[in-house]
């Protein structure tokens, strides 16, 4: 009896042990519908992630609701962003080596003008993603219609379906080859894409850009047509 009430209470500490081990968190990093993003720079991450032992997991969320849940650290990074809103989010660190750099286009129907006066053109409709993030200064004073859209597939199958008469588009280098088959564009400018961590990962940022400049220079990751 006295051994068996021994058993008892030893089973009992192992199972209060085994309940109080906390469950892994997932280490979550946000990511945008657009085909650079997919093919170069989430493989690029997860590689360089993987240097350092962290296994990310990588969620489809759109530009203004990734940054919202990264700067409440709802999720723990962001795989690429331009930086001209930084200031907002006092939350979010910048890894500070660049992953990507890209041309934002104005895309423009065939008969078209297209310089950037056509967003006086009230009488014009406009795609566009994010628009308060990262146009907000080039759109101050637009008389345009705005058709904002979370995914960029489907801001160019809407464009290409003529239901915009402009849209507002990045590229990068992955993606010159679909930029090239409009050919009534204007170049609105370039920009600097950086990778972006809730603060509580500081600490991270140091290894984890070297782990970045790493990859880049190993080369092999980048997932093929």
């Amino acid at each position: 009896m006295k051994y068996g009430l021994l058993l008892m209470l030893l089973f009992a500490s192992n199972a209060t042990c085994l309940e109080e081990v906390p469950t892994p968190q997932p280490f979550v990093i946000s990511y945008v519908e657009h085909k650079g993003i997919i093919k170069y720079y989430v493989p690029l991450l997860n590689s360089a992630y993987q240097k350092l032992g962290i296994e990310p997991k990588f969620e489809l969320i759109n530009d203004k609701r990734a940054l919202k849940l990264l700067n409440e650290g709802m999720i723990d990074a962001d795989t690429a962003k331009s930086l001209e809103f930084i200031n907002h989010y006092q939350n979010i660190v910048v890894v500070p080596t660049p992953i990507s750099q890209i041309d934002v286009v104005l895309l423009c129907q065939k008969t078209l003008l297209c310089d950037l006066s056509v967003l006086k053109n009230a009488n014009r409709s406009l795609g566009i993603i994010a628009a308060d993030e990262f146009y907000a200064q080039l759109l101050a004073g637009s008389e345009i219609n705005i058709i904002e859209l979370t995914s960029f597939e489907t801001l160019l199958k809407i464009f290409d379906q003529n239901k915009v008469d402009y849209a507002i588009a990045v590229f990068d280098d992955y993606t010159k080859s679909t930029k090239f088959k409009y050919h009534n564009r204007f170049l609105i400018q370039q920009k600097i894409g950086y990778h972006l961590l809730n603060k509580k990962h500081q600490d991270l940022v140091e290894k984890l850009d070297q782990a970045i400049i790493k990859t880049r220079a190993e080369g092999d990751f980048v997932i093929q047509q």
